[in-house]
């Protein structure tokens, strides 16, 4: 592998020079990086020391790294966490005072291309916000304290923030419910859609607390919030949402809520409620608790032809509930399961709907064809069996799901129900992946080699690195594999996604200390 040195040729001699002239260590300065973020073109490290973003861009040369610096913040600030947006164009990094006796900075939310390019956008926030929820289109966030790093001082801890990434706008409120502490933020909407509730467009947020729920339309700033209280009526602490549009099988849309305790799903049926003193439109929901047995692990949503389910999975069963009269049936399993993902099987007719189950430690995957489920008297649910259990399961696409099993790896394809064992003598992280057409990417960190599977042949190759893998990510913007590995000056190595190979590949040294001079204090 190439070995190449980021810039030393020309800072190593300049620095030889200053050193020589006032008696200092140039390279003697104090750098604080954090964990590195995979954009859709760079790796990003928040650098505290000098306030900043390093992005490490694949430069067009394909032989080094271009580095660009964007300065967020000043001695006087401090990076409090960054993220990525959903689709990893951009890096959000929430800016905060240096410490909690500086009075004069205001906390910021900063917004910096992925790629470096162009100039950072910031928007001022009411507080040190601690965590962020990102919506599914990418539109919304929404700045909260339900987990994260924080500060040590006073917060409001159902205060929170509701960003609008597409105009970079933010509308500040504290969440009016009964008391309940905030414990998660969600977006219902699968795809990010509006719901339509009467005859508006919501684009609903679930603010989720301990015996209760808060509905806030983000799209419309002096909608009142829908608040919705369980306790102590009954032990219901919702973990989980659920939203079903309306259409011709049940016309209104429906929020349903999950409870780790609890055998019952909660059903909100959104409706109208027009503001009685100026006769603007606004939103209500009407509340029942659906019994499911024994109780519900996850939950999903199947319409047949004429029935709409609602679908939940608990121990060795199925629960098929008409949200219209709660009655249902269940279907058995061989073996427990806890999990569920919804597929589209393609079969000789035309694709049908397929429901995948499962649980961690279990052998068995089942696979339950939907198609006219309300009239298949004992339809059992097909088995794949994976034999050494399943540890971790990552679904990289329609087809095809990832299972991480101690030193066995998965790779189940359900269109030819084959399961496929890979092995290795140290296991692999399915998390730590990434798919390329028909090419499986895996990076697990503290291994040193890059392995690919084709698809197709389930051909699989490895790469081996000279350094352990500390991150992993795939940058589909150049198509290349960028591997960070542990080093305090900055060590990198790049690779094309599409054919690993030592020879195409570059090791970049000094990423933290590129333009040392230039930016020393």
């Amino acid at each position: 592998m190439t070995q190449h040195t980021l810039l030393l040729h020309r800072w190593l001699a300049l620095a030889g020079l200053a050193a020589a002239a006032c008696g200092a260590d140039p390279y003697d300065l104090h750098f604080e990086v954090g964990e590195p973020l995979g954009t859709r073109d760079a790796v990003v490290w928040a650098e505290q020391a000098h306030q900043e973003l390093l992005i490490a861009r694949p430069a067009a040369d394909d032989e080094t790294v271009d580095v660009i610096h964007v300065p967020v913040g000043d001695d006087r600030s401090r990076i409090l966490w960054t993220a990525t947006t959903r689709d990893r164009g951009d890096v959000l990094a929430l800016v905060v005072p240096a410490n909690d006796k500086i009075e004069d900075v205001e906390e910021r939310l900063v917004r910096v291309a992925g790629d470096g390019d162009g100039e950072p956008v910031s928007l001022p926030v009411k507080a040190p916000f601690s965590s962020i929820a990102l919506g599914p289109d990418g539109k919304r966030a929404v700045l909260h304290f339900a987990g994260g790093a924080g500060t040590d001082v006073l917060q409001n801890a159902n205060q929170v923030a509701l960003v609008d990434l597409s105009d970079d706008s933010a509308r500040d409120l504290t969440l009016n419910g009964f008391g309940g502490r905030l414990t998660s933020v969600q977006f219902p909407s699968s795809d990010g859609a509006p719901v339509a509730v009467g005859g508006s467009a919501r684009e609903i947020i679930a603010f989720l607390a301990d015996g209760e729920v808060v509905l806030v339309d983000a799209a419309d700033a002096d909608l009142d919030q829908v608040a919705v209280r369980f306790f102590p009526d009954v032990t219901f602490s919702p973990r989980a949402t659920l939203l079903r549009p309306g259409n011709e099988r049940f016309a209104s849309p429906v929020l349903f809520l999950r409870a780790d305790a609890s055998t019952d799903v909660a059903m909100l049926t959104l409706v109208d409620r027009p503001d009685p003193a100026s006769g603007a439109s606004g939103f209500s929901a009407q509340v029942s608790l659906v019994p499911v047995g024994l109780g519900a692990a996850d939950f999903t949503l199947h319409d047949s032809e004429s029935v709409p389910y609602l679908v939940t999975v608990y121990g060795s069963a199925l629960s098929f509930i008409d949200i219209r009269t709660q009655q249902g049936f269940t279907v058995a399993l061989e073996g427990e399961a806890s999990r569920l993902l919804l597929r589209t099987e393609q079969g000789a007719t035309g694709p049908r709907p397929q429901l995948v189950a499962w649980a961690p430690g279990s052998r068995i995957l089942h696979r339950l064809d939907l198609d006219g489920i309300e009239d298949a008297l004992g339809r059992r649910p097909e088995r794949l069996t994976i034999e050494t259990g399943v540890e971790q399961l990552v679904q990289l696409d329609n087809d095809r799901v990832l299972i991480g099993s101690g030193t066995s790896l998965y790779v189940v394809d359900f269109p030819r129900s084959q399961v496929t064992p890979l092995t290795s003598m140290v296991p692999y992280d399915p998390a730590s992946s990434a798919l390329q057409d028909d090419r499986l990417l895996l990076g697990t960190p503290g291994q040193s080699w890059l392995s690919t599977v084709d698809l197709l042949t389930l051909d699989p190759e490895s790469m081996v690195l000279d350094h352990p893998i500390a991150a992993f990510f795939y940058l589909p913007g150049p198509a290349r594999l960028a591997v960070v590995h542990d080093d305090p000056m900055g060590l990198l190595t790049i690779t094309d996604a599409a054919a690993p190979s030592r020879a195409q590949s570059v090791s970049v040294w000094g990423v933290f200390h590129d333009a040392l001079l230039e930016r020393r204090p």
